[in-house]
């Protein structure tokens, strides 16, 4: 008989907050109970990537692509130990730039997200926006504890 590797489950994690700064530490918070929920180093290196990503993505989307009353979907996809992170706002018009820079006023929050992930983009609809990165948590060790 032939033993064949069968994929790691793909969990997902879905949560939708009114687009106001005030939620971003909520967001944050319910996204580090879930990484220990599947079994990952809350307090690991590479969570704190996922973390830091899903703040900056958040409060772009609160910041630049919502309006009084707007919602932003946040989700977390992890399956063998990558974990994406997708931010959705009301946007579609409202593009990441196409070069980041440094030294502008803004835009430099994009630059630590694009040097912490293994990949980011963006994806729109007539009405929707998502900006997603991936982050490797195979440095975190599940269950590992500091």
């Amino acid at each position: 008989m032939v033993a064949v590797e069968q994929p790691a489950p793909v969990r997902h994690w879905t949560g939708t907050f009114t687009a106001d700064a005030a939620v971003v530490p909520m967001v944050r918070h319910s996204a580090r109970l879930q990484l220990g929920k599947w079994g990952w180093d809350v307090n690991g290196a590479r969570a704190d990537d996922v973390l830091l990503i899903l703040t900056e993505l958040v409060a772009n989307a609160i910041r630049y692509g919502s309006g009084p009353g707007d919602s932003v979907v946040v989700r977390l996809d992890e399956n063998g130990g990558t974990c994406q992170v997708e931010v959705q706002d009301s946007r579609p018009d409202r593009l990441l730039p196409k070069v980041f820079t440094p030294r502008g006023e803004r835009g430099r929050g994009l630059v630590i997200v694009d040097r912490l992930a293994l990949a980011m983009g963006v994806a729109t609809t007539a009405t929707t926006k998502k900006v997603w990165a991936s982050v490797d948590l195979a440095d975190d060790k599940p269950g590992a504890t500091r």
